[in-house]
Order: C-alpha cells, then structure tokens, then sequence
C-alpha cells in the first residue's frame, strides 16, 4: 500500500491472524471498492486476505488508495 502511495499507517495489517483482516476503510470506502474497482469486503472494512495472490495484490492496493 505504502508503494502504491498511501498516506496512512497499514502496519497493523500484518499483525492480525486469520482469513480476514480489518482494513480500517469505511462504508463509503468499502462501497467505492465495489462500485468502482470490483474489490468486495464486508461493511465494516474487513478483507479476505486468503484471497489475495501476488497477481491480484498491485490492483488491490491501487484500489484501496483510490478510495482513501
């Protein structure tokens, strides 16, 4: 994310166990991730990480930076 531009702190991330992870985005965010990029996370900003592939992990991160 920090690669990507990101602003904020995302250290936390992996610090966190299990197959998903709080990303700390909003609803709107959440949403806009959806809408916007077709990156899917439940409404209270948590992520399967057990779907992230090194393929996948570049647009991710480019979508998550849009949103914020």
């Amino acid at each position: 994310l920090q690669e990507k531009g990101a602003n904020r702190d995302f250290s936390f991330i992996i610090k966190q166990n299990g197959m998903f992870s709080f990303s700390g985005l909003t609803k709107d965010q959440v949403l806009r991730l959806r809408e916007e990029f077709g990156v899917y996370a439940v409404a209270s900003g948590r992520v399967n990480v057990a779907g992230m592939t090194p393929d996948n992990m570049a647009p991710l991160c480019e979508a998550i930076v849009a949103v914020l």
